[in-house]
């Protein structure tokens, strides 16, 4: 007798390692969903400081700081004052900070506390037309998703104190 077709346990197993393998599969297309928009969003946070950087790099270092004052328009609000005449406001708020006519918005799970202005001065340097003093522009940014990882702006110049009015 001949037999041709498959057999009832034949068709179980086919069907239970197909759905096993279907399964594995969602879970490996799931992971690898989670990685991407987890990525998506650091790389966001790193591109965004990285563009701040730079702003407020290229304007000070390129432009030369004449001075630089507190203003009013808000709780950490500072004017940059260069050579060329051009005045830029750094505004920082809990949720954004615009320098000239970059503005960077942060996401919902970003927020910054306590950025600060500093100023050091070396004054074992002697020489009135060398770079005496440091200014130090901190803006903390962290993320309720990376708790662990820092992508707040810290900058610091160096500058004559002798040439430059800061009124911090």
């Amino acid at each position: 007798m001949n037999k041709k077709g498959f057999t009832l346990i034949e068709l179980i197993t086919t069907f239970a390692l197909t759905a096993t393998i279907v399964i594995l599969l969602m879970n490996v297309i799931v992971i690898i969903k989670n990685v991407y928009s987890s990525s998506n969003a650091k790389t966001t946070l790193l591109i965004n400081q990285a563009n701040l950087s730079n702003a407020l790099n290229s304007k000070i270092n390129n432009n030369n700081l004449l001075s630089l004052n507190s203003c009013t328009d808000s709780s950490f609000c500072y004017e940059f004052k260069l050579i060329n005449g051009e005045t830029i406001k750094l505004i920082v708020t809990e949720s954004k900070i615009s320098f000239g006519n970059y503005v960077y918005k942060l996401d919902e799970s970003a927020s910054i506390t306590n950025p600060e202005i500093i100023t050091k001065t070396n004054i074992d340097v002697t020489d009135e037309t060398l770079n005496n003093s440091f200014l130090i522009i901190k803006i903390p940014i962290t993320s309720k998703k990376y708790s662990n990882d820092d992508f707040g702006i810290n900058l610091i110049y160096q500058y004559n104190s002798n040439n430059i009015t800061l009124e911090i």
